[in-house]
């Protein structure tokens, strides 16, 4: 999978872009706040059907317009095209031209897997956004999972709402719950797949970067674990929560409370990891997510690399860039090309961007 081509309007603070990319490797260079960040944002929704880095997406719209675009083509055993639509309603996503009724028709028709600067807080933040990692990744992937996903908030939203009435009936709220927990079996056998496979190969990657013999593992805290017995398992615990949620009026059980927590030499990374050590947790498992995906679909994802370079020393950036540098698009922003000189030594394309314009170098060294 390739990312031939974008073209953004009236998004972030691109007026109109329209951008040609090399299938190899892809350095943006400039100074902070010029619209860096914001091209890889809307590489990213096209991906995910969603930022990265806003809730309230509207805020994509460059100021004073009403609506922002983004629009990619990609090649992938023939061209395909994919388009957001942002406007004061929500957003409109469209494949090869014809909109979409539902989000997971569209998440990971472009693989783009990114790492941020942000999340360098996935250790510290609330379990909300581990979740929220996984999910997006693993529905990216897997169109069931994520339509599974959507049931179940579905679901749940309807069975916290019934508990805030008032005359309750057992009955009816037991019909909720076990559409929960017929949900949740598909669900947690997914995570609990998905987990499995990135612990399988996280630690080779942290390895390579970090020069060190540490084992990463990621566990993946459920409401049960995965077992046959799980359906069981899963309406004992309603069970035994049914009085609490009626008496506290919401759902105390379920993978809406999960948490992924990480190890690192079976310490929890955010006792003992230093910042440089959460860094390249990070990125093993950006380099691991990659490998999964290209398992699971066939195809290599893009790699998004967001100021990835600035904290690591040359021995950690050559190692990175020989993991990396194997077929996979990569697009690179930096404030100094010094940061990326490995990655500079063939197959790249050099673009300075300066207030949400785009020029391309013609030589590496001008």
């Amino acid at each position: 999978m390739k990312l031939k081509s974008i073209h953004l309007r009236d998004f972030r603070n691109y007026e109109s872009l329209d951008l040609l990319l090399n299938p190899n490797i892809n350095v943006f260079i400039g100074d902070n706040a010029q619209g860096k960040t914001n091209l890889l944002e809307s590489i990213y929704f096209l991906s995910t059907g969603r930022s990265h880095r806003i809730q309230d997406e509207k805020l994509c719209i460059r100021s004073a317009q009403t609506l922002g675009l983004c629009r990619a083509v990609l090649e992938n055993h023939g061209d395909i095209q994919l388009k957001v639509v942002i406007h004061d309603k929500g957003k409109t996503l469209f494949y090869q031209n014809q909109p979409l009724k539902k989000s997971s028709e569209f998440i990971g028709k472009m693989n783009a897997v990114m790492f941020s600067p942000s999340d360098m807080d996935l250790f510290e933040t609330s379990p909300k956004s581990r979740r929220k990692l996984i999910d997006v990744e693993l529905g990216k992937i897997n169109p069931f999972y994520m339509d599974l996903l959507n049931q179940y908030l579905k679901v749940l939203k309807e069975r916290n709402l019934y508990l805030k009435g008032n005359n309750l009936d057992d009955a009816y709220l037991e019909v909720l719950t076990t559409k929960l927990v017929d949900l949740q079996c598909d669900i947690i056998r997914f995570k609990t797949g998905f987990v499995d496979r990135l612990n399988q190969i996280i630690s080779k990657y942290y390895q390579k970067l970090s020069i060190s013999n540490s084992i990463i593992r990621i566990h993946y805290s459920g409401p049960v674990d995965w077992s046959e017995s799980i359906k069981s398992d899963l309406l004992d615990k309603y069970q035994k929560s049914f009085d609490r949620d009626k008496y506290l009026k919401m759902t105390h059980v379920g993978i809406h409370r999960d948490d992924f927590e990480f190890y690192i030499d079976e310490n929890e990374v955010i006792n003992v990891a230093s910042q440089g050590q959460r860094r390249l947790i990070i990125v093993a498992l950006k380099c691991s997510l990659i490998e999964v995906i290209e398992e699971m679909t066939g195809s290599k994802p893009i790699l998004l690399l967001d100021d990835v370079f600035s904290e690591l020393d040359i021995k950690r950036r050559e190692a990175l860039f020989e993991v990396l540098h194997q077929n996979t698009q990569t697009i690179i922003t930096t404030t100094d090309l010094e940061d990326v000189r490995l990655w500079t030594k063939d197959h790249v394309s050099i673009f300075e961007v300066n207030q949400g314009k785009v020029v391309e170098r013609s030589r590496i060294d001008e």
